[in-house]
């Protein structure tokens, strides 16, 4: 008997870290701290790990189709490929939330520019008028 759980020792432990990724991902969208857009990609993942975790038959088909041997390199294999996915997503997200920022501050300096000068404008109509009195 290999460890405390026998021979499925990793599948176990896979299978409970699926679960509390899955109930930490929902939990998260529950309370509005992921967006809905980024919750399906988190959701999917997790969906994959349980199935991966529950199924050895599936695991060891995909491992088999892709030439590993042992299937849970496989499952750590599935994982670690969802983190790049989810890594370089996030990478195009945060380009064009910096684009749009840089916009932004752009657009921000000019209308300070623009209301600079209708300030030194109304200043100047305000010293016109008190001095007209």
């Amino acid at each position: 008997m290999n460890g405390f759980f026998g021979a499925h020792q990793f599948e176990i432990v896979a299978f409970i870290c699926s679960l509390c990724f899955m109930f930490f991902i929902i939990e998260s969208i529950r309370k509005q701290l992921i967006k809905e857009a980024y919750s399906l990609i988190w959701i999917f993942m997790g969906t994959i790990l349980i199935v991966l975790s529950i199924a050895p038959q599936v695991l060891k088909l995909v491992s088999d189709f892709i030439g590993i041997a042992y299937p849970p390199y496989t499952l750590s294999l599935v994982l670690i490929t969802a983190i790049l996915l989810i890594l370089v997503q996030y990478s195009i997200v945060i380009s064009k939330q910096t684009e749009r920022i840089k916009e932004l501050t752009q657009e921000l300096g000019l209308l300070a520019e623009k209301l600079s000068k209708l300030q030194e404008r109304l200043d100047k109509l305000d010293k016109t008028e008190k001095s007209s009195k």
